[in-house]
């Protein structure tokens, strides 16, 4: 186990904090330690018809665009299927009628506390699409046939998005 010794806040930003201090262990030993704080965030497996709603957007941490999951971040106090709900109406504009939770999952416990939660989205009904200012995003369908096929040949890379999508084999499997 490891007790924190002294910590404190070195950055503040819109979607993440940075905490550095130093850990005492069990055994006495003394280390110094980075933790990301996050408030945590969601993806949707959104199902139309017999295919999967993806969005592609560029991402500049990795400099390139990537094909993902709708997802978003968790506004302060708010509970994930209500941000599910509305990331789904935001950033490909549909409501689901059916929203069954799938996973969660903390991102990399090694340097963050952001944890993941995923929902597999039924029974979707068109709205107005509300993207955010800084959202530009291509809607991609691809049919659930693919998937297994697609994820075998590690076409996707973003962690969210092979995770959901197994889970979504996962369930129509069974």
């Amino acid at each position: 186990m490891e007790t924190w010794i002294h910590n404190e806040e070195k950055y503040k930003g819109k979607i993440l904090s940075l905490e550095v201090g130093e850990v005492r262990l069990d055994n006495g030993e003394v280390f110094g330690r980075e933790v990301i704080r996050h408030m945590g965030g969601v993806a949707i497996v959104p199902v139309i018809d017999d295919s999967v709603v993806l969005v592609r957007q560029f991402r500049i941490a990795i400099g390139r665009d990537i094909l993902e999951l709708p997802a978003g971040k968790l506004e302060k106090g708010e509970d994930p299927e209500t941000c599910a709900h509305r990331e789904l109406g935001e950033e490909i504009g549909y409501q689901a009628g059916k929203l069954l939770l799938a996973a969660s999952y903390y991102a990399s416990v090694g340097f963050t506390d952001e944890k993941m939660t995923i929902f597999l989205a039924f029974q979707l009904q068109k709205v107005a699409q509300h993207l955010d200012a800084d959202e530009i995003i291509q809607i991609v369908h691809i049919p659930v046939a693919e998937i297994g096929e697609r994820l075998a040949r590690n076409e996707f890379e973003d962690a969210k998005t092979i995770i959901g999508l197994r889970e979504l084999l996962a369930y129509l499997k069974s």
